[in-house]
Formats: structure tokens, C-alpha cells, sequence
């Protein structure tokens, strides 16, 4: 297997050693191939350019090493509000999903502009790469040449990985490290390893699961402490509330695939597959094949516990042979990325371990068939595939998109076919047995379980379908709705960043404002203020009854300013200024009828550095309610401009956030923190009565009053991806 000649002792000797020397100058002729191409696909294009996930790693790294709460790097708006001031030249960014943990890596770079910080970057992967190949070859007989060559087939992997500047080459380095510790017989440093592993990508922590199977309690007690470790460190580094909202707020649906898209079939997961078949959704997902959520919730733990429990049961218990527990440790590699809800292209530079560990064991058990399709299937996995599919899932277009779950799939099935042949009872025999009866029992409970947990989970996700307002298919978030009569504008994202949009009469239009355009707000007199973001934020005012927008009609109101709102009078002005995360809230005094930059009194902070404010509104009386971090929690509280004096606001003892003021002064509208999800209010001020408007595991955010004082517009991200918000309209009070 190794790269010695063989003995030409015999008489079949010669012929013996060319066809071998031949074998060798093909497989080095093939190496060299691979290294071209990924030369010329993967690594050149990702030296020139910033592309799409590396400048969120790296704006979020230097976020956090200037001193700002990681918290807010989960806000889509807010952190591209921060990549424009950054100076970071890339149209979208997004943090989302990564853990706090994933700033670490990068942060080292952090100090450099954007694309030398990547050009380190990329050569620190290249060590990685190597690292993991030389690691992987020490413990199998391949030898060096054919472990680079099952590494460089994972080209669609690899090349996404150095191209998007992404993480997952690092988590192939650590599965290496972890895989080379426990087979020289490091069980705890193995442990310990895949920790690391889970603090940056959470799968490898199901490799807790394979440890209990195999009874290594030294790796349970390794991966245990190093965990221990990790989260105290996390605490430490993040805070608490930054670790609390990534784990109760974000980590659960994250889980439940509900990333980016939840309805993109590229993610090749059962997951995304079942979104798309059974789970309507206005704008992302239009032309499902039926939209029975009921089929979902069953279906997909079903299809889990399928994946899961045998590949769990085939697993020896006892010890076995050095090349028989390779195969298992790469077919529960394979089974952790097939159990992914979303996994993208990069996800799997991590079949490299499976990739190696399988072909060396069916080679060693002379298996060279096996070992043939094994190599096929693992290069259909890791070939770039089509992305998109918008239009109705047909049956032949599901076949075409499903192409790399499908080979994912019968990789695994060819696996689990290597494991079953070779156990020393016969398949039969071991249904029959004790240990079949008790894994039958563990896949019931596991698909109870997650039905249960799916169809609460769904409940109420599509309630507000009928309340939608609409927008274009496809459209990525809408969020921080403004009303000026029966128009309603909203931040929206596009391809080249964000700019807000008018909703009228069923037409949606976008304002060509000229860079990254927030937070709308409008006074019935018919202006509109709107946060523009470059260098620093500024806020501009423009007339809304002379639409289309033309650039001309621009009047600097306020410089270093962000998130306007404005009194229902025009007199008031509210904005914020942050300062290394730290947001305060600054009041400026308009002239009527003013038509010149700055015009009016200069502006004034409210509360000094008290607070640190995340939004605001306006009552009909000039007052302002803001929402504001307050002892490790979110509460309202009220200004008056004119005595310049804040009081709380008897809200809830939950955190509440969002505020929004009736046009009458009876109402107020607020999102109030339940269990991790954000639901909608509205109090009645006279009485306190209190409605809960919205339901279920998701978030309602970002109300405002049309002029009835009756009628809600609010963000939600029910039935999407976590903060990829649409727009409902609802009727709130009676």
C-alpha cells in the first residue's frame, strides 16, 4: 500500500514492478493535476479578492479587539452598519451562525487591512491543510501521495474554504489532530481536541456520543473538562450576556436549520429538503410541494434517527482491530455531516478524515471495488454543485438538487454495508438481540422526541402568513417599517448592500440612496430622515412627498448619528451615537420649515453615559421612550426633552425592547423576551391593560402605528431564517 517497490524475485516479477511504477507515475500525475487546479480555482482567486464570509470573521474579530459587546455582531444591521465604518470594501456581511469563539482564530489578522489580514489567513490554512494530510498519513499505510490525493479530491470543499476565507479547514485540522491522538492511544487529548473543535462548529460535539458507544471514559472526561474549560474562557472573554443570547436565542434555531435560507436545497441536508417540500413561505418559499407541517415534523427526526441510531448500533462497543476502528471513526465522520441541517460546500473539508480512514481500511482488507466507489462517491460530494432553485420543486428538479445529499447518502450506506460485513455475528443474529431491542427503543424515543419538540416549534410559525405585506420573491430581510400615511417604508437588504423601500399600494421601490441606507423615519408634515452609513453614520433629511428620491434634495442633519426618529410634529429630532458599542441618546431640536444643514438648536445627550440605548420613539406629546441595557438586562424608560428627565417605564420584568407609540398617545407597542424569542405587545397607558399579539419560537420586532392608531406594521422572522425579518401588518387594537 505504502510507495516501496515490490520484490522481482519471480518470474512475474518485471512485469509486477513496471505495472506498479506505472501505478505511481499515474498517481503522481493525478496529484499533480489536483494541486493545479486547486491552485487556479481555489487559492490564486482567494489571494485577490475578499469574497463573502472572510470579511465578517475578520470585522467581527477587530469589533471585538476595539472593545465592542459581541452581542450585536448577531444584528444583520448593525454589523453591516459597522463594516461601513470599518472601511471593509464587501457588499454584505453577516456573523451568523457562527459561535463567539469563531473572532479567536482570526484575531491575530485583525490588526491588518481587510485583504492582507486575508493573504495571512490563507497561508495559515495552507499550514493547516498540510498539517492535517501529514497527521493522516502517520496513522494509515496509503502512504503520503495518496493521502494528498484523497485530500485535494475534496476540491469543491477546499476551494470554497480559501476562497469565502472560511473556518472549516481548521475543524478538518483538529478532527485530524483529535483522530491522530485517539489511535496513539491519547484518548483524553483526543477528547480535549474535539472540544476545541465544537467551540468553533458544534458538530464534533457528537462525538461524544461515539465515546459512550465505545465506553472511553478517558475522552468523555477529556471532552468534558476541555468544554468546562471553553465556556469558563468564553464567559470570560464575552461576558455573560453575549454567551446567554447565542446560546438560549440563536443556538436553537440555528439547530433547527433555520440559517440564511432554510429553504435552499444547496445546504444539502434532509433538513433544508423537508423546509422545501412541506413548509410554505410567502417570499422564500413559494412552490412547495404541499404545505403540510405536520409531514415535516414527523419526517424530519424520523430521518435523523435513521442516520443516527444504526450507524450508532454498527459501532463495536468492544474492542476491535486498529483498521476496523478507523472505518468507524470515518463513517461517524461521515455520519455527523450528513446529520448537519446545513451544511454548506466548506462543511466538508472534514470528509477528508472519512475519505482516508475508509479508503486505507477497504484497501488493507483488499476491498479495491469498495474502495473505487468509495473514492467516486467521496469526489460526487466534494464536486461544485448548481445552487438556487427558486421556481416549484419538481421531482426532476429535486433530483438535480439534491446530487450531493444523495452521494453523501450512499457513502454513508456503503460504509454502514463495510461495518455490517464484518462483524463477527451475522446481521440477522444481531437484530435478534438485546442491544437491537434497546437501540430500537433509543430511535423511538429520539423520533418521539423530535416530533414533539417540531410541532411545538412550528406552532405558531405560520400564523402571520395571512398578515404579510408584500415584497419581492426571494427577498433576503425587511425590517424597521416607518409609516407616512398609507405608504410604508422599510430597511431592505439588496445585492449591493442595503437602502430602503416604499411599499404603496402593493409596489415595492427602492430609493437609490447612494450607500448603506437605515432606519426611515417620517413626520406628518412629510419629510423623512434616514441614516446613511459610510465612514460614519449621518443623518439626512429629504421630502417623501416628492418621490422618486433624487440625491439633490438631501439636507445634512446630524453628523456621527444613527437610528433617526423624529417627533410626529417635526420639532424633535432623537438619534444615537455609539462609541466602541456603547450607544447613547442625542436630542436635537428642529426649526420649522428649515431648509439649510444643521439647521436648528445643537443637539444634547441624554443620561450622559448611563445607558446605552438601542431604540427609540416619540409620543405625541415630544416625549421620547427608548429601549435601553440596564443591570445585564433591556427595560424601557421615558424623556421629557424640555425638563431633560428620565423615568422608567412600567413595562414588564421581562427584557422589552422595540418601543412604539400610538399617533393618539393610548397605545404602546413593544417586543417583549420569552424563553429566547421576541413576541409582540401593546399596553393600553390609562389601565396597563396588556395584548400579547404574537406567537410561537420565532421573532416579532420593530412596530409602528399607521395613523388609526389601530393598525401594527412589525418585522417578523416567523417561518425564516433567525433575523431575516419580513414585514405583517395587524390589526392590534379592537
Amino acid at each position: 500500500m505504502g510507495n516501496s517497490a515490490p520484490s522481482r524475485s519471480h518470474a512475474g516479477g518485471p512485469t509486477t514492478y513496471t505495472e506498479h511504477l506505472c501505478a505511481r507515475w499515474a498517481e503522481s500525475v493525478l496529484l499533480l493535476v489536483l494541486l493545479t487546479v486547486f491552485a487556479w480555482k481555489a487559492f490564486v482567486p482567494a489571494w485577490r479578492t475578499l469574497n463573502t464570509d472572510f470579511p465578517s470573521y475578520y470585522l467581527a474579530a477587530r469589533l471585538y479587539r476595539q472593545g465592542y459587546p459581541l452581542k450585536r455582531v448577531y444584528d444583520w444591521v448593525w454589523f453591516q452598519r459597522q463594516k461601513d465604518h470599518a472601511g471593509v470594501e464587501h457588499p454584505l456581511v453577516s456573523f451568523t451562525p457562527n459561535p463567539p469563539v469563531c473572532v479567536l482564530p482570526v484575531l491575530p489578522f485583525s490588526s491588518l487591512p481587510p485583504l492582507a489580514a486575508k493573504h495571512g489567513w490563507l497561508v495559515f490554512n495552507l499550514a493547516l491543510l498540510g498539517g492535517a494530510i501529514l497527521l493522516l498519513n502517520s496513522i494509515v499505510q496509503l502512504g503520503l501521495r495518496r493521502v494528498a490525493i484523497i485530500a485535494f479530491l475534496a476540491l469543491d470543499a477546499l476551494r470554497t474554504n480559501f476562497l469565502f476565507g472560511q473556518e472549516h479547514l481548521l475543524i478538518a485540522f483538529l478532527l485530524a489532530l483529535a483522530t491522530f491522538f485517539y489511535f496513539r492511544g491519547s484518548k483524553a487529548a483526543a477528547g480535549a481536541t474535539l472540544a476545541c473543535g465544537a467551540a468553533l462548529k458544534i458538530y464534533p460535539a457528537l462525538f461524544l456520543f461515539y465515546f459512550l458507544r465505545k465506553k472511553q471514559w478517558r475522552a468523555i472526561a477529556g471532552m468534558a473538562l476541555c468544554s468546562l474549560g471553553l465556556g469558563l474562557l468564553s464567559l470570560a472573554l464575552f461576558g455573560f450576556e453575549t454567551v446567554r443570547y447565542y446560546t438560549i436565542e440563536l443556538l436553537p434555531r440555528y439547530l433547527a436549520g433555520e440559517v440564511i435560507n432554510p429553504y435552499d436545497i444547496h445546504w444539502s441536508s434532509f433538513t433544508a429538503l423537508l423546509h422545501r417540500m412541506f413548509l410554505f413561505e410567502p417570499e422564500l418559499n413559494p412552490h412547495p410541494w404541499v404545505h403540510l407541517p405536520v409531514a415535516y415534523a414527523v419526517l424530519q427526526p424520523l430521518c435523523q434517527a435513521l442516520l443516527f441510531v444504526p450507524t450508532l448500533w454498527l459501532i463495536s462497543s468492544s474492542p476491535v482491530a486498529p483498521p476496523k476502528e478507523k472505518l468507524e471513526w470515518g463513517t461517524y465522520v461521515v455520519l455527523l455531516l450528513i446529520l448537519s441541517t446545513s451544511p454548506a460546500p466548506y462543511h466538508f473539508c472534514a470528509l477528508i478524515i472519512a475519505g482516508v480512514l475508509a479508503a486505507n481500511y477497504l484497501l488493507e482488507t483488499g476491498q479495491r471495488g469498495k474502495a473505487c466507489i468509495l473514492l467516486a462517491l467521496y469526489a460526487l460530494v466534494c464536486l461544485p454543485v448548481r445552487r438556487g432553485w427558486s421556481g416549484p420543486l419538481t421531482a426532476w428538479l429535486t433530483v438535480q438538487a439534491c446530487l450531493r445529499l444523495g452521494a453523501l447518502t450512499a457513502l454513508w450506506v456503503l460504509l454502514l454495508w463495510a461495518l455490517s460485513s464484518r462483524q463477527p455475528e451475522a446481521l440477522r443474529v444481531r437484530l435478534k438481540s438485546r442491544e437491537a431491542a434497546a437501540f430500537a427503543l433509543l430511535m423511538l424515543a429520539l423520533v418521539t422526541a423530535g416530533v414533539f419538540a417540531n410541532l411545538r416549534h412550528v406552532n405558531g410559525l405560520f400564523a402571520n402568513y395571512a398578515a404579510r405585506l408584500p415584497a419581492r420573491e426571494g427577498s433576503g430581510i425587511a425590517t424597521d417599517p416607518a409609516v407616512a400615511g398609507e405608504r410604508v417604508f422599510f430597511t431592505t437588504m439588496v445585492r449591493s448592500g442595503y437602502t430602503i423601500a416604499s411599499l404603496d399600494r402593493g409596489s415595492v421601490t427602492n430609493l437609490a440612496l447612494g450607500s448603506d441606507a437605515f432606519h426611515l423615519t417620517a413626520s406628518e408634515q412629510g419629510d423623512g430622515w434616514v441614516e446613511l452609513a459610510s465612514a460614519s453614520s449621518r443623518v439626512v433629511r429629504f421630502p417623501l412627498r416628492r418621490l422618486p428620491f433624487t440625491p439633490d434634495r438631501v439636507v445634512m442633519e446630524a453628523e456621527d448619528a444613527e437610528q433617526p426618529v423624529v417627533s410626529l410634529d417635526g420639532k424633535w429630532l432623537a438619534f444615537i451615537r455609539e462609541a466602541r458599542g456603547h450607544a447613547g441618546l442625542w436630542v436635537k431640536e428642529l426649526l420649522p420649515k428649515a431648509n439649510t444643514a444643521g439647521a436648528g438648536a445643537a443637539a444634547w445627550q441624554a443620561g450622559d453615559d448611563e445607558y446605552s440605548v438601542l431604540e427609540a420613539a416619540f409620543f405625541p406629546d415630544d416625549r421620547i421612550v427608548f429601549a435601553a441595557e440596564t443591570g445585564g438586562s433591556t427595560a424601557l424608560l421615558a424623556l421629557d426633552p424640555k425638563t431633560r428627565s428620565i423615568s422608567p417605564l412600567s413595562v414588564s420584568s421581562r427584557p422589552t425592547r422595540y418601543p412604539a407609540v400610538s399617533p393618539d398617545g393610548q397605545w404602546l407597542a413593544y417586543s417583549q423576551d420569552e424563553m429566547g424569542s421576541w413576541r409582540l405587545w401593546v399596553m393600553r397607558f390609562s389601565t396597563g391593560e396588556k395584548r400579547r399579539l404574537t406567537i410561537g419560537d420565532c421573532n416579532s420586532i420593530a412596530p409602528a402605528w399607521f395613523g388609526d392608531s389601530k393598525t401594527l406594521v412589525y418585522a417578523t422572522d416567523c417561518g425564516r431564517a433567525v433575523g431575516l425579518t419580513a414585514l405583517c401588518r395587524v390589526r392590534a387594537v379592537p
